[in-house]
């Protein structure tokens, strides 16, 4: 059995201290979205939307893109949650900074940038095309 590879080039609480404050932008992110959601919801239980003057389906399909867009932004701060927590229990298993992929190390350019990135620009590139 293979010996774990463990980083020895980059500063682990550095890339902590990023994570916890990039986690605290996007919680807060998603809260926001999530009022802002809530309130879109009362102003229908308020009859606000049923009161309004639409031109015609092309003003309802506005306000049902609107919903669709702010859900999927939310699902997207999610999965930026997420990552974000998968990247903190690779620091706390010593496995922070490896590709998932190929276990070599990720550039630490990329960690700083991207402080959850789980594999390199290359590795992340071929995954997606």
């Amino acid at each position: 059995m293979t010996a774990m590879q463990r980083r020895t080039d980059i500063d682990f609480e550095e890339f902590r201290q990023l994570l916890l404050a990039e986690r605290a932008r996007t919680l807060g992110l998603h809260e926001e979205q999530r009022a802002d959601m809530l309130a879109e919801v009362g102003d229908v239980a308020d009859n606000e939307l049923a009161t309004t003057d639409f031109n015609g389906p092309a003003d309802i399909a506005s306000v049902m893109a609107d919903h669709d867009r702010d859900v999927a932004q939310d699902e997207n701060l999610l999965g930026e949650l997420h990552e974000i927590d998968r990247a903190l229990a690779r620091i706390d298993d010593g496995t922070y900074g490896l590709s998932e992929v190929t276990g070599e190390p990720i550039p630490i350019e990329r960690l700083r940038a991207l402080p959850w990135a789980s594999m390199t620009v290359d590795e992340a590139e071929r995954a997606v095309g």
